[in-house]
Formats: structure tokens, C-alpha cells, sequence
């Protein structure tokens, strides 16, 4: 009996053995995968099993098991762990004993996965047991399943059986085999899942994440500043787009040696480039400059004369141009706005006239620069605007002078008074007496457009009155403010200050 005992436990010793060495072998030839590790527990209760330790030892109540185990599993479905387990049975033998088993095992799990659920498990462990005093060979296996509740936490039900060898008959007439169930736990880090290699869909060497032309090989010619691109040429001139300075404009017959792949730029489309353009950003135009590469041949004094052709650049031509002398003025000596060549007193400011005899001749009226200056004034009723008959010789000359010169489009009637009276009288009094001479002017042959009239009042006195003057001086003052003005408004018409050619 003994004999028979001793065999059935080599037995068992050697299955789980061969368990373990089985287990140790797979993970040798699968040193490529990741491994995994952690903690494992399990408590449990249950009952003996065996009849003897259940009658003789009293071992009839609910027994307890807790165990603790470190495990690695170097392939995802097989572990290797080593255990500390507790079996413990609270009644107490008649010699007063408390039955219970200390393990220090070792063993395999197999735990294949099912889905992503948990783990189904059936493991074996085998080694010391102490019960009291004595060691004994003692193994235990174990059927369960974990919830993977987490990646690094797993639980679930489980069922172990527990078994001491004796090692003959005197010692117990039985081997100690007892059942329970509880609950498994593990705490442990994830098998990572393998991961499949980088994508390259275009099979030119650098992988989808980083290439920036997913579809379309590198090639021979890599984009520095593009991953996976090609260096193209967009522009098809030649330079590649890394280097070219100016990728959707070709640099055609004439590049840029500062500008790779750019073109000499003409900016104001002139046909003339900007190297050579004095006028970059302005157009050459119908008439170019020809002492100006580029530049549009222009008009500074607005007179119809282009600037390469216009000797007097800063002065129009006027109404009387110099035909000697493009774009210059005929020379008006005395600046009456009468020609020299027509001016029948040349050196002596006078004005236009009809008769040639005296045209450009001192006489009532003499037009000197912007001004139309008269020998007499105009007189008016005592603080009226009517003109006075005695005024009507010197406004006719005014008149004729006026229709003689017609290059004289604009001219300003402007009414001054003396400083007697209120000052919004004398402004309103001065505007009607300007307005006065422009209408008997216009009545008179002056086209009304070419006249206007405006009142100034006492403000632009010709002579200060100040206080302590004598009363003549003060009459006197008095008598020059009281006037009217004629000035030439229109600058075309502006007397040319051109001197004469000597």
C-alpha cells in the first residue's frame, strides 16, 4: 500500500514537472514577444474532501485558501508563477491542532484570451507544503475565468483543488484532498498588440505619417523641404522647385542671376525690364523718353509739348507760343500779356487792344502780371452799389481790353471800402458793387462766364488807417481804400515771364 502510494505521487510530480519544463521550453522559442508580469491572488473557501482527515482529524468544517502569486508570461496565452498559498481548516484535531497547509509552489497557467473579454485558465503548481512540523510534496490546480476589467486589472470566478501526499500509511491512512471556490484576481502590465509596420503606399522609403506626397515616389530627385516629394520643376524652366525662387513663373530668356528660377522682373509691363527701366513702377507709354530708358515722355508745364521737345520745360507756351522755341512762350518784355511780336510798345506795359496801333500800349487800363490795373477808379453813389456815369469810360476800357485778349478766360472783380461804418455793412456793401461792375461788364461784351465778383469790405486796406492821422491823410487813406480790383484768376492765362532771347 505504501509502495503503491509512493508511485501514484512520483507520478503526479512528474506530470507537473513535465508541465512546467513544457512551459519553460515555449517561452525559450518565443523570445521575441513582449512579455508580460504582475501579481495574481485568489481567496477562496471550501471543504475537505478526504474521508479520514474529515472523521479522524475533524477536518469537517468550511475550510479557507488564500494564495499570492508573481508571474511572468513570456507569450500571451502561457504564464509561469510562483505561489504562496494558505490552506486552513478552523476545527481543531483531538490533539488540539489547527489544520492548515503553508505552499511554496510553482507552476503553469495556460490563459487564452476570448475576445476581449477575459481569460478562460487552467493552471497546475506543485511543491513544499508545511503542515506543522512536517513537509510534504503538495500540488494544486485550479480552473477559472477573469474579467479584463481593465488593461492592467482582471477578475472572476475560480475552482481549486488542493492535494498533500503522505508519504506512507503510518503517518495518515490518506492523502489530504480537499475543494474550493472564490475568486481570482490579476494585476498585471497589458501585452501590447503588435503592431503591423508603418504604411507606404507609394513604396519610395519614407512611411505615410511623414510623406507629404503620399500617392507619388520621391524619386531620384527628393524636395529638401518636403518629405517623400519629388523636386519638380513647376514651372518647367529648368530649375527645380527646392531652388527656384520663383516656382509658377518660368525665368524665361532673360533670368535673374539674383534670383534663381525668377525671371528679370519688368514691373510696370513696359516691355522694358527693370534693370534697365529708370521708371520701374511708371509705363513708357505711346511716347517714350529717349534720354530716359523706360520713362514716359512727359508734359512738367502741362502745354501740350512733350518734355524732350519743350525748351522751356517749367513754362507752358500759352496763347502766343514762340515759333522759334517748342514750347516756349512768344517773349513778353514788359508782362502786359501782349506779345513783343504784336506789342506796338514792347518795353512799356500797356494792354490789349484792337488797334494794332495800340495794342500793348500804356493807356486807361494796363494788364501787369495776374493784375488789370486802371488809372481812374470806379466811383459809386454815396453807400450804394450804382455806378456812377463818370465810371462808365474807364470800366469801357477795362471791357475792350477784356474782348481784345480772350486768352483771358477768368478774371475777379473784387469791391474794397473805406473803414467808416459797421464792418457786415461794408462787407455786404463792397459784395454789391463788385457784383454791380460784373453785370455792366457782361452788358457790355464780356461773356458773363469769364467774370466773378466778390466783396471784401474794409479788410484789405490799401493804406492803414491809424490813430493820430491828420484828417486830409485819414480822407486821403479813406478815398485810395474805397476801390475796385481787377485780377486775373485763370492761371492759363497768366502773362508769360519767359525773358526775351538775346
Amino acid at each position: 500500500m505504501t509502495g503503491s502510494r509512493s508511485k501514484r505521487a512520483g507520478a503526479r510530480a512528474g506530470v507537473l514537472s513535465a508541465l512546467i519544463a513544457a512551459g519553460v521550453m515555449a517561452s525559450t522559442q518565443d523570445a521575441d514577444a513582449q512579455v508580460r508580469f504582475g501579481f495574481r491572488g485568489e481567496l477562496g473557501a471550501g471543504a475537505m474532501l478526504s474521508d479520514w482527515q474529515r472523521q479522524s482529524l475533524r477536518f469537517d468544517s468550511v475550510g479557507f485558501q488564500g494564495t499570492g502569486r508573481l508571474f511572468v508570461a513570456p507569450i500571451d496565452w502561457l504564464s509561469v508563477q510562483l505561489s504562496v498559498s494558505n490552506w486552513l481548516f478552523l476545527n481543531a484535531t483531538p490533539s488540539g491542532d489547527i489544520g492548515h497547509v503553508l505552499g511554496l509552489t510553482g507552476g503553469l497557467r495556460f490563459e487564452p484570451m476570448l475576445g476581449r473579454v477575459g481569460r478562460l485558465f487552467i493552471d497546475g503548481n506543485a511543491g513544499v507544503g508545511f503542515t506543522g512540523p512536517l513537509t510534504r510534496f503538495h500540488f494544486d490546480a485550479g480552473l477559472g475565468f477573469e474579467f479584463q476589467l481593465h488593461r492592467y486589472f482582471a477578475i472572476g470566478p475560480v475552482v481549486r483543488y488542493g492535494h498533500v501526499l503522505q508519504p506512507d500509511e503510518e503517518s495518515a491512512p490518506s492523502d489530504a484532498m480537499w475543494l474550493a471556490g472564490g475568486l481570482s484576481f490579476t494585476i498585471g502590465t497589458p501585452r501590447a498588440e503588435a503592431e503591423a509596420p508603418p504604411a507606404d503606399t507609394d513604396s519610395d522609403g519614407v512611411v505615410d505619417r511623414d510623406d507629404q506626397c503620399v500617392s507619388e515616389p520621391q524619386g531620384a530627385n527628393p524636395d529638401p523641404s518636403r518629405p517623400g516629394c519629388p523636386d519638380g520643376d513647376a514651372d518647367s524652366d529648368g530649375v527645380r522647385n527646392s531652388t527656384d525662387q520663383c516656382r509658377d513663373v518660368a525665368q524665361g530668356p532673360t533670368p535673374d542671376p539674383a534670383r534663381p528660377g525668377c525671371p528679370i522682373a519688368d514691373t510696370d509691363r513696359d516691355g522694358v525690364l527693370d534693370s534697365e527701366d529708370q521708371c520701374v513702377n511708371e509705363a513708357q507709354g505711346e511716347h517714350p523718353d529717349p534720354a530716359r530708358r523706360g520713362c514716359p515722355d512727359g508734359d512738367a508745364d502741362n502745354d501740350g509739348v512733350l518734355n524732350s521737345a519743350d525748351q522751356c520745360r517749367d513754362v507752358p507756351a500759352g496763347p502766343h507760343p514762340d515759333p522759334a522755341r517748342a514750347g516756349c512762350p512768344t517773349s513778353d518784355r514788359d508782362r502786359d500779356s501782349v506779345a513783343d511780336a504784336v506789342d506796338h510798345c514792347p518795353d512799356q506795359p500797356g494792354a490789349p487792344s484792337t488797334d494794332p496801333n495800340r495794342n500793348g500800349c500804356p493807356g486807361q487800363v494796363v494788364f501787369s502780371g495776374n493784375t488789370i490795373q486802371i488809372n481812374t477808379p470806379v466811383f459809386f453813389a454815396h453807400n450804394r452799389d450804382t455806378i456812377l456815369p463818370r465810371s462808365f469810360p474807364i470800366l469801357q476800357a477795362v471791357g475792350d481790353a477784356l474782348r481784345a485778349s480772350p486768352d483771358v478766360r477768368r478774371v475777379s472783380v473784387e469791391g474794397h471800402t473805406d473803414d467808416v461804418g459797421g464792418d457786415q455793412e461794408n462787407m455786404a456793401l463792397s459784395e454789391r458793387r463788385a457784383q454791380s461792375v460784373v453785370r455792366w461788364l457782361s452788358e457790355h461784351g464780356v461773356e458773363a462766364s469769364r467774370l466773378e465778383g466778390h466783396g471784401f469790405g474794409e479788410s484789405r486796406p490799401l493804406e492803414p488807417i491809424t490813430a493820430g492821422m491828420a484828417r486830409r491823410a485819414r480822407r486821403n487813406a479813406q478815398a485810395r481804400n474805397r476801390r475796385v480790383d481787377f485780377r486775373i484768376v485763370d492761371p492759363a492765362a497768366a502773362p508769360a515771364s519767359t525773358p526775351a532771347p538775346k
